[in-house]
């Protein structure tokens, strides 16, 4: 979304209020400028809600700025839910017979980014138990090989086992 203000120009006015006129400069441009940009943004963003929001929304007493903070405020739980969607996702990750091991390792290993970019590294070695034991039955024996070996697997070394 914010890069679609930018777009249209409006983002400043998310980070600005308006100008106040005073009696030496009325600054009467300037708040015509910006009150073009707050009416295309607030445009912008009611265009981008359901319809049951811009229900809410649509009133005439929202700046674009009180509109973005409000619904940023309410509905921004992207990055707490990224959060917990990743844990989740990395943790239920089950392999398929239908796809080879190599490309589920890979989707693993994005899964894996994904929790690094929330705050959440894993360790390499974590990483690497957790993708043989997310191993298919079929991998069983070559998976046990694998953990029992005497030195220490790396990602690198795992991913030429499997090709």
């Amino acid at each position: 979304m914010k890069i679609w203000l930018t777009l249209k120009e409006s983002l400043t006015v998310i980070r600005v209020t308006r100008p106040e006129p005073t009696a030496t400069n009325p600054r009467t441009a300037e708040i015509a400028q910006w009150t073009e940009r707050d009416q295309i943004g607030r445009g912008a963003i009611l265009s981008a809600l359901s319809n049951t929001l811009f229900d809410v929304y649509c009133s005439d007493s929202y700046t674009v700025k009180s509109l973005w903070d409000e619904l940023d405020q309410k509905y921004n739980t992207e990055e707490q839910g990224l959060k917990k969607y990743s844990v989740f996702k990395f943790m239920q990750y089950q392999m398929v017979e239908d796809k080879s091991v190599a490309e589920q390792t890979h989707e693993i290993i994005i899964l894996e980014h994904a929790l690094a970019n929330a705050e959440m590294k894993l360790p390499k070695k974590f990483l690497v138990m957790s993708i043989v034991d997310k191993f298919l039955k079929s991998w069983e024996n070559f998976g046990m090989t694998l953990k029992h070996h005497k030195e220490r697997l790396s990602l690198d070394d795992l991913m030429i086992a499997i090709s």
